[in-house]
């Protein structure tokens, strides 16, 4: 029987009309009468379902463990057990209780402190991807097994040294993998060892000058690389100890040398290549990297997140900018994108990616137009009142203008007591002179008049100005304080030619402007995004300006910061009554091995067989900055101190350095082919175990 859509609807709704007419009492004849309950806090009719949750939160026993996904984190988190399986890890709220050698205790404000990663830390290691054993790609095994004949195009094909990735991984034993690894080691240091290895790598095409880098040892074309080591310096950094111990000793067993000759791998660093740190940051403040516990970020009244997503990126350190805002400070992101930090801040500056540095200089020029910077800062705190020759560019240094003038002895002070500066070595740094007013002349100052030091000289340096100075051979040259060459400078970033450079609003730019002049203490917070600009060490130098320049550096709630340096792991620092810190474990010297377990750190004795190298090299083809121009014929770009050596061995642990790099299919088609063996030790699988020859669980 066929019903149209309108006769079902008419049957149907006769049928809820007759159960709606039938008698109440049979229709509720299944139901339970409702218990009333007085005051529901004080008694409950079924608590049984309470149950459920009480199971899902049982368990066995707990314990707490350092949780460090990245760099900066390393919270303090507890991890809850059952049935031998850790089920959930929670924030463990003990920060007040944490307490260094000196006494300096945590407060309950760093609490909660955790992020997502930490919270699903768990699932990674019980999850699908984890690996628990060691893995080797079938054409590495085959071509071990076959005697691991030289490469050719050929042999590449042949054993996929060119295809990794669409190899199969092999699931091997510990003994096994080893056994593989210690043949492979001995036979590419022999190959690439003395005259047979140079000759090698010449028809290979590295250049001259990354052969002698080798210094005819074959292990100096092993790489090892740890990532974000110092969050595991037992572990991680193993490869570093075995890298110059190992590595020595295997150089001493192939090239029948003593220790006097021995070499070991090259080490891998992390942060410049990686782009965490600022690279502009030695240039204006001397040190690799400026940073601070960012529970400062509660005294700034004006907090700039430059290029950093921080809600997202920086999860367990979020809460403070929070509570930036509410203790009535200012939020400002310039950001190419609007991410979740931007709409929680005041307002929020587009700008076009890698033009940071003209947005700064013109904020620059407008503290300086309207006479926005701390005159008084810049005269006792930074280089702004030095004076640069015109004719040279180069500092005005006492020595050119006092006749046998002599440096001061800083053997008992803060240059020679912490820096460790000798006499010949401040010699070579030089000296520096400043216009005094006072005298109408140019006088000289030394590297620790600053600060109160300054003020007390009597000194009162010209921040403006040129001026005319005899030299000791008779020559009168111009000279200009610094703040004044910045002055010059910055008259080509005017408002019309940075809105055209960097396309941030121009409303934007002078509000960020005066309100960097005007709010204090301000700071300026960037990611490590920004630092991958190939002109950032530029664009650092310039945001720092702005806040050198309106005395925001050195107090509380100021500055300008990354996060990559912001630890919160402990240091094995160097010291004359402890030993060699790090280099105890990294650096021990393998052929005089401290066997005795209860030595003094001071025992230990350190040689450093490996030699550092920037990733950099092999993301650029595996080889140095040599370039063949037109004009100039063949120029090499990379000093003696930085030339790096052609890769034939990598072990990498705790990094996914393929990942890491620029230029993807480069690497894996023209790069990593004539790469003899890779290794690499991780808790899951990643592009870089499937990549990899051969891999292992940790």
């Amino acid at each position: 029987m066929f019903l149209s859509r309108r006769q079902f609807l008419k049957v149907s709704a006769g049928t809820v009309a007759a159960v709606a007419l039938a008698d109440k009492a049979l229709a509720l004849t299944a139901l339970q009468p409702v218990i009333e309950v007085g005051n529901p806090l004080g008694e409950y009719p079924d608590r049984s379902w309470e149950r459920v949750y009480h199971d899902q939160y049982r368990y066995d026993s707990s314990f707490t463990w350092c949780c460090s996904p990245n760099d900066t984190h390393a919270c303090r988190i507890r991890a809850f057990v059952r049935n031998g399986v850790v089920m959930r890890v929670e924030q463990n709220y003990d920060h007040q209780t944490y307490e260094d050698l000196y006494g300096n205790r945590g407060t309950f404000a760093h609490n909660p402190r955790m992020c997502l990663k930490g919270y699903t830390m768990h699932r990674r290691v019980y999850g699908p991807y984890r690996l628990k054993g060691p893995l080797m790609r079938r054409g590495w095994k085959q071509w071990m097994d076959d005697g691991s004949p030289e490469f050719t195009p050929t042999i590449q094909t042949k054993y996929k040294f060119n295809a990794r990735y669409l190899d199969d991984m092999l699931r091997v034993s510990w003994d096994t993998a080893f056994t593989y690894l210690a043949k492979a080691m001995i036979i590419i240091a022999n190959r690439y060892s003395g005259e047979s290895g140079a000759r090698r790598l010449r028809e290979q095409g590295y250049p001259p000058e990354m052969l002698e880098m080798m210094k005819g040892s074959g292990v100096r074309a092993f790489k090892f690389r740890a990532g974000m080591p110092v969050l595991g310096i037992i572990g991680k950094m193993g490869i570093t100890r075995m890298n110059g111990g190992c590595g020595a000793l295997l150089d001493t067993y192939v090239r029948k040398v003593g220790p006097e000759h021995a070499q070991g791998g090259r080490y891998w660093n992390n942060y410049t290549w990686h782009g965490d740190q600022d690279p502009s940051q030695p240039w204006w403040n001397g040190t690799q990297n400026c940073d601070v516990d960012l529970s400062d970020m509660r005294f700034s009244k004006f907090n700039t997140s430059w290029g950093k997503n921080f809600v997202e990126n920086k999860m367990p350190e979020a809460h403070w900018k929070l509570e930036c805002i509410e203790r009535g400070g200012r939020i400002a992101v310039i950001t190419p994108e609007y991410n979740p930090t931007a709409y929680r801040a005041d307002y929020w500056i587009p700008i076009r990616p890698e033009s940071d540095g003209s947005f700064f200089l013109g904020a620059s020029k407008i503290l300086l137009d309207e006479g926005m910077y701390d005159a008084d800062f810049c005269r006792a705190n930074t280089d702004m009142p030095l004076l640069v020759r015109t004719d040279t560019l180069q500092y005005l240094d006492p020595r050119d203008v006092i006749k046998d003038y002599q440096f001061p002895d800083f053997t008992k002070s803060y240059s020679g007591k912490v820096q460790t500066l000798s006499p010949a070595e401040i010699a070579r740094l030089g000296g520096c002179m400043v216009w005094d007013l006072n005298k109408n002349q140019a006088v000289p100052i030394h590297r620790e008049l600053v600060g109160w030091h300054f003020k007390k000289s009597g000194i009162d340096p010209a921040l403006t100005g040129t001026h005319r100075v005899r030299l000791l051979n008779g020559r009168e040259v111009d000279v200009m304080p610094i703040f004044q060459m910045y002055q010059v400078h910055l008259q080509d970033y005017d408002l019309d030619t940075v809105h055209q450079i960097c396309r941030s609003p121009k409303d934007l730019i002078v509000r960020w402007g005066r309100d960097m002049g005007t709010v204090k203490p301000a700071a300026i917070h960037n990611g490590e995004g920004v630092c991958h600009y190939f002109h950032m060490t530029q664009n650092g130098r310039a945001a720092a300006l702005t806040l050198i320049l309106t005395g925001n550096i050195g107090k509380f709630g100021s500055g300008c910061h990354t996060w990559s340096g912001n630890y919160k792991a402990g240091t094995w620092a160097s010291t004359p009554w402890a030993g060699a810190g790090l280099g105890v474990h990294t650096g021990e010297d393998p052929f005089h091995i401290t066997t005795d377990p209860n030595a003094h750190g001071k025992e230990i004795k350190v040689k450093s067989y490996y030699y550092g190298e920037e990733v950099g090299y092999w993301n650029h083809g595996d080889t140095a900055l040599i370039v063949n121009t037109p004009k100039y014929g063949r120029r090499v770009f990379t000093g003696k101190t930085h030339m790096p050596t052609p890769s034939k061995f990598r072990w990498v642990a705790n990094v996914n350095v393929l990942n890491n790099s620029k230029h993807h299919y480069d690497m894996v088609k023209n790069v990593d082919p004539h790469n003899e063996c890779l290794v690499h030790q991780e808790v899951e699988m990643t592009s870089d175990v499937n990549h990899f020859d051969v891999s292992f669980a940790v």
